[in-house]
């Protein structure tokens, strides 16, 4: 509507241009300014209602909010009337630095939607499931904006095929534009917090399971059981390699537990970008299945002879890899 105002504005102008019209003309020009201040309000409303949606309302499984894909799909929008937008904030080049009406309103609505998305993560009793929460909704945020200016991107080419002339030259600038609002910078930055997360969601979800294959309070043992094995200590090294065995069993028991209650939760947890799901589960078993396979090469033999020691070496490598690729396949794309 501001747009075919705008265009009819400069009619009025040509057709009323005696003094004796100058009404007329004031009125079409207060009625482009009211349209502005309108669009202006809007986005500042929306912005409000962003802040204050209700930090309760979340999933349980961790997946991209609603508000989420509302606001990227908004800022497309939004980078769609950029040329329109810019008349209504009077954007002009300053000179001076300071960003723009329309770069900081959209800046600020991202600021928002991410910090209503940080009060959000911090209403889940799991830690490493708010942590999931941030990385896929910032992630949504990065990948529906790269999109967009790839998208973009495509239309310029084709359009460059098809003339060269440039009757549709305002999309030649288009991405350039847009890549302004939110610039390669931005990008860069929100891919460096969605892997600060994936790297924080590591720690936090499979720190435990990882102190279970740490050697610390076992070594001292297994050498007592060591000696004891070999007979060059008596009864006293039969009794520590006892000893020790329970130590290294209960350890084992104490992994297994931990990595299934870990696996069990995180099957029903979601993360419904391919990409990002398989470079996470890649990412922890570059962690976990070298620190199991040392483990086990290490304490491993003190326990597969003893009775039932299927009870306590109860993965392979290879098992613990399928079971971590079983993770996060709630919603994925078919």
């Amino acid at each position: 509507m501001f747009d075919r105002t705008l265009e009819l504005q400069s009619e009025v102008e040509a057709v009323f241009a005696g003094d004796e019209c100058a009404e007329n003309r004031k009125s079409a020009s207060t009625l482009v300014k009211c349209l502005a201040q309108a669009a202006k309000k809007t986005l500042i409303d929306f912005k409000d209602s962003i802040v204050k949606e209700s930090p309760k309302n979340t999933s349980t499984d961790g997946d991209v909010h609603p508000l989420t894909s509302y606001v990227g799909n908004y800022i497309k929008y939004l980078m769609d009337y950029q040329s329109s937008l810019k008349l209504i904030f009077q954007e002009s080049s300053n000179g001076d630095g300071t960003k723009s009406g329309l770069v900081s309103e959209i800046s600020g609505l991202i600021h928002a939607v991410e910090t209503n998305l940080d009060v959000k993560a911090k209403q889940y009793k799991d830690h490493a499931l708010g942590i999931l929460f941030l990385m896929n909704n910032i992630n949504y945020i990065v990948r529906s904006i790269r999109r967009y200016i790839k998208s973009i991107q495509l239309r310029e080419t084709q359009e460059i095929e098809i003339s060269l002339i440039g009757w549709n030259n305002h999309f030649l600038v288009l991405s350039s534009e847009a890549k302004d609002l939110v610039g390669d910078d931005w990008i860069q930055r929100r891919r460096r917090t969605v892997q600060q997360h994936a790297t924080q969601y590591k720690r936090v979800a499979w720190g435990k399971v990882l102190d279970c294959l740490s050697a610390q309070g076992l070594t001292s043992s297994v050498g007592s059981a060591t000696e004891g094995i070999a007979g060059s200590v008596g009864s006293i090294g039969s009794h520590s390699s006892t000893t020790s065995t329970s130590v290294i069993k209960a350890r084992f028991k104490s992994f297994n537990k931990q990595f299934e209650e870990v696996c069990q939760t995180q099957m029903n947890w979601a993360i419904p970008d391919k990409e990002l799901r398989d470079n996470l589960i890649l990412a922890v078993a570059e962690v976990l299945l070298p620190a199991y396979r040392s483990f086990l090469k290490r304490f491993g033999p003190l326990v597969e002879n003893s009775h039932h020691a299927s009870k306590y070496m109860k993965y392979t490598p290879e098992a613990l890899e399928q079971t971590l690729g079983n993770l996060f396949a709630k919603k994925l794309p078919q």
